[in-house]
Order: C-alpha cells, then sequence, then structure tokens
C-alpha cells in the first residue's frame, strides 16, 4: 500500500520552497528520530542542491538511544551534512543550533547581511515546535497532527539569523510499503489516509520482532502473540475493548497501540533501522 496525501497547500509549499532556496544560506531540515530516511522527503533533497544541510534527529527521546547513534553516524558520511539529535522543545537544544548555524554558512559579516535558514521536513515532525523554541516565543501553530502549519513563516532570530518556517511536506506517492506503514504509524500523516487497524497491524508486527520485551511489559503479556493480529486482540481484551458477544474492537485496539506509540508509553522505539545496522 502506498500513500497519496498530497493537500493543496503542500503543492503551494513546494512552489515557495523552490522561490526560496535561492536566498538560503542553511537548510535545517528536521527528521523523525524514529524513523529518519522514511521522514526525509525526496524532493527537499532536489531542492536543497549542495547548500549545507543541519539535519535534526527530532524527537529523539521517543527514539532507541542506540538506533539514533547509529543514525547520526549514517548522516555524518553524507557531504555538508551535520546530524545533531534534538527534542523540538528543549532550550538548551535550540540554544546549541543557534550556535552551530553561523559555522555552518557563509562566512561574512552577518550583521550587515544575515544568515538566512529555511526549516523544512514532512508534516507533524517538529518544525513548528522548533520555530517556537528557538525564537522563545509563539510564533507558529503547532500540535501533534499532521498539516498544521499552512502558510510560510518568517522571524528574525536575533541580528545574525533569519528563520524561514514552511508547510510540511510529503512527495505526492510514496511507494515503499514499509514507509508508508511506518510514517502513518508516527502520525506524519491524517489517519484519514490509510486504514487505521491495517498500519496497527504492521506497527505491531515490527514491534514483536524488534521490541518484545516492550510490547511484554507495557501489555503484561505472560505469553506474545505469534503474530500481529493477535496482538491486537490481546490488547483489546487487556484494555476491556470488548464488543457485544465478547469479539475485541479491533479499531478501538488498534488506536491504543498507535496512541501509546507516539506518546512514548511503550519505551524508547525506532521505527527504521541504519542500513549498516541490518548488515551488522
Amino acid at each position: 500500500m502506498s500513500i497519496q496525501w498530497f493537500p493543496g497547500h503542500m503543492h503551494r509549499a513546494r512552489k515557495e520552497i523552490a522561490a526560496l532556496m535561492a536566498k538560503v544560506d542553511v537548510v535545517i531540515e528536521v527528521l523523525d528520530a524514529r524513523l529518519p530516511t522514511f521522514s526525509e522527503n525526496p524532493m527537499l533533497r532536489e531542492l536543497r542542491g549542495t547548500r549545507p544541510c543541519l539535519k535534526l534527529l527530532n524527537k529523539s527521546d521517543l527514539a532507541d538511544p542506540l538506533v539514533t547513534m547509529a543514525w547520526k553516524e549514517h548522516f555524518q558520511r553524507e557531504a555538508g551534512t551535520v546530524p545533531l539529535e534534538v527534542v523540538a522543545t528543549n532550550a538548551r537544544d535550540a540554544r546549541a543550533i543557534i550556535a552551530l548555524l553561523p559555522r555552518m554558512g557563509p562566512q561574512r559579516n552577518l550583521v550587515m547581511q544575515p544568515l538566512v535558514c529555511l526549516i523544512l521536513g514532512i508534516p507533524n515532525v517538529g518544525k513548528s515546535t522548533l520555530m517556537n523554541t528557538l525564537v522563545g516565543r509563539k510564533v507558529a501553530r503547532a500540535a501533534n497532527q499532521a498539516a498544521i502549519t499552512t502558510k510560510k513563516k518568517r522571524v528574525h532570530l536575533n541580528d545574525e539569523i533569519t528563520l524561514y518556517d514552511t508547510p510540511g511536506v510529503l512527495w505526492p506517492k510514496i511507494e515503499d510499503e514499509e514507509a508508508s506503514f511506518m510514517l502513518a504509524g508516527s502520525g506524519a500523516v491524517r489517519e484519514t489516509a490509510m486504514d487505521n487497524t491495517e498500519v496497527a497491524a504492521r506497527v505491531g508486527k515490527y514491534l514483536l520482532r524488534e521490541y518484545a520485551d516492550l510490547l511484554r511489559t507495557r501489555y503484561k503479556l505472560d505469553e506474545l502473540p505469534e503474530n500481529e493480529m493477535g496482538l491486537l486482540v490481546e490488547i483489546g481484551k487487556k484494555r476491556g475493548c470488548l464488543v457485544k458477544g465478547g469479539e475485541v474492537d479491533l479499531a478501538k485496539a488498534a488506536g491504543i497501540l498507535l496512541n501509546e506509540l507516539r506518546a512514548g508509553q511503550i519505551g524508547r522505539i525506532s521505527l527504521q533501522k541504519p542500513p549498516a545496522w541490518r548488515e551488522g
């Protein structure tokens, strides 16, 4: 299954980004630390070209720290790229970003000609939250759901740095099935774009393979179910998601799994591992 979800404001945003890019010095690409390259829009890579890129692995407090470390090593091998794990609401992380940006851009008098930075990323990855933290006040609407920002915003961070925030942009069609399900599981697309139960089942299959102990602890499972649908049934039983006749309401169980995953209540989980991890 592929995602085809490209609202009109995303099309406008792509055109705006292309127009802005000519005057941008440094690109700040916000990725989801739980699924870094799944949350990396290939269209944005094309638009960025050879400009220096600060890749922020946001929501790192929700991701598996060992996997995040491996992803940082992966991105360090990319020319012109500096990876940094962050939490968008963390003021200390914001200060580290502000200190790093001037060192990545052209060496010039930034008071006379401020550094122009553009924040990019897919929906619900934390761009607007990061903007608010960097500025120290609310300048962008932020919420834990996709497609909140619909227009670009510009703020002067200080005398030396100007920031542009843009709407989250997905590519018109996500062909990679695994990426589609994991992006949906992370909350990067609205729940109406894919079937919630199907998404939870695919994510559950991954969790059974990669994070079985966390599932066992969170849902007090004496034995792990044999498959992903069995996992949803067990979660439904544990949480009282029963309908007439004692059947489990799979849609409710799916909602519980996805909501608790997104909130970090199951544990620190990465939904994608780097190529070197799979080879090791």
